[in-house]
C-alpha cells in the first residue's frame, strides 16, 4: 500500500458510493474499499473526519475527502482521463447532477422506503431518524407509505425526463460522452432497481434501460478489501499532502477555527483550522490524537460554514 493510494470508506448498499464506484470504474482505478457500517457508531469513519458520517468518504493518505461532489472532482484532478467533466457539457451535466442527487434520489428513496420499509432493520430506521433530525423525511417508512401513489407518480415525471433526454440516439444525459450527470442519475435507478425490481417500472422506458446497460457494463475498477483499522494507520504515517494558496477567502482567512454542517440531512459539524478555499471547495485541518493531523475536504455547495464559537 502507498500513501497516494485511493480508499473509499463505504458500504456495499449506499447509492452514493454507487455513483463513487462507477467513476472509479470509468476511469480504470484501482482502489482500496474499507466497508463502514450503515448506522452509528462509525469509529473507523469519524476518526478521519471529525464526525461527518455520511458515506462514502474519499481517503488518499492524511487527506480526507467529504461528500461525492467534493470525491469526484478530487478523482478528476488525480485521474483527469478518461474525464467526467466533459468541455462540451461543462456546466449543464453539474446541473443536472444537482437534480439528480437531490429531487430523483429523494423520489426513488421515498418509494423504497414506502412500498418496503419494513424490510429495513429497526435500528436502520432508528439511525436515520437521529441522523436527519426530523428535516428529511424520506426515510420515514410511515409517511412514505401514505405517500406512495404521489411518490409513483413524481418518479414516472423524472423517468420520463429521462427518458426524453436519452432519446434520438444520445447515448449519455449532457452530451455525447459520460459526465457526472450520468452518475448521479445512475445512483438513484441503481438503489429503486436493487430495492423494488419491477415495482420500479423501468422496464416502461426502452432508452433508460439501454442506457442502464451500459453504465453496468462499466464496473467498479479493481478495489481491494482494507480493514478500517490500517485506514487509521495510513492516514497517522502519512501526514497531509501540501495545500494551494486560497483563491477565494470571502470573509475567511487562513488559520480561523470553522465548523461546516450539511444543509440537507446529517447535521454532524465538523470543526478545524481553514487552510485552503475557492470556489468550489474548502479544507480545514484537524489533529486527533490517534492519527495526528489530517486534512478534510468538503465541497462550499450544500454546507453551512460558521466561525467556531469563540473566533
Amino acid at each position: 500500500m502507498a500513501e497516494n493510494d485511493i480508499i473509499l470508506h463505504h458500504y456495499p448498499r449506499s447509492p452514493f458510493a454507487e455513483k463513487v464506484r462507477l467513476a472509479l470504474g470509468f476511469k480504470g482505478l484501482s482502489w482500496l474499499a474499507v466497508e463502514q457500517p450503515r448506522v452509528a457508531p462509525k469509529p473507523g469513519l469519524t476518526a478521519l473526519t471529525g464526525g461527518y458520517r455520511r458515506i462514502p468518504v474519499m481517503q488518499v493518505g492524511a487527506d480526507i475527502y467529504c461528500d461525492t461532489r467534493c470525491i469526484l472532482r478530487e478523482l478528476e484532478r488525480r485521474h483527469p482521463s478518461p474525464t467526467i467533466f466533459p468541455a462540451e457539457s461543462a456546466g449543464r451535466a453539474e446541473m443536472l447532477a444537482s437534480w439528480a442527487d437531490h429531487y430523483l434520489f429523494a423520489d426513488a428513496l421515498g418509494l423504497v422506503f414506502g412500498l418496503h420499509g419494513d424490510r429495513f432493520p429497526p435500528e436502520l430506521h432508528a439511525d436515520r431518524a437521529r441522523f436527519t433530525a426530523g428535516k428529511y423525511d424520506r426515510w420515514d417508512s410511515v409517511r412514505m407509505k401514505a405517500r406512495v401513489p404521489d411518490l409513483r407518480a413524481q418518479f414516472a415525471i423524472h423517468l420520463a425526463l429521462l427518458e426524453q433526454a436519452l432519446d434520438n440516439g444520445h447515448a449519455y444525459l449532457a452530451g455525447a460522452a459520460l459526465s457526472v450527470a450520468d452518475l448521479a442519475a445512475y445512483h438513484p435507478l441503481w438503489y429503486a432497481r436493487g430495492n423494488l425490481g419491477d415495482e420500479a417500472g423501468l422496464d416502461a422506458y426502452p432508452n433508460i434501460m439501454a442506457w442502464l446497460a451500459r453504465l453496468d457494463a462499466i464496473g467498479h475498477g479493481a478495489p481491494h478489501e482494507l480493514a478500517p483499522g490500517a485506514a487509521l494507520m495510513i492516514a497517522r504515517d502519512a501526514g497531509p499532502a501540501a495545500v494551494p494558496p486560497p483563491s477565494d477567502i470571502g470573509t475567511f482567512r487562513i488559520g480561523m477555527r470553522l465548523t461546516l454542517t450539511p444543509d440537507d440531512w446529517g447535521f454532524d459539524p465538523v470543526e478545524g483550522e481553514l487552510v485552503a478555499i475557492d470556489r468550489d471547495s474548502i479544507a480545514i485541518r484537524r489533529d486527533d490524537a490517534l492519527i495526528g493531523t489530517v486534512h478534510v475536504h468538503f465541497p462550499r455547495e450544500g454546507f453551512t460554514i460558521r466561525p467556531a464559537i469563540g473566533q
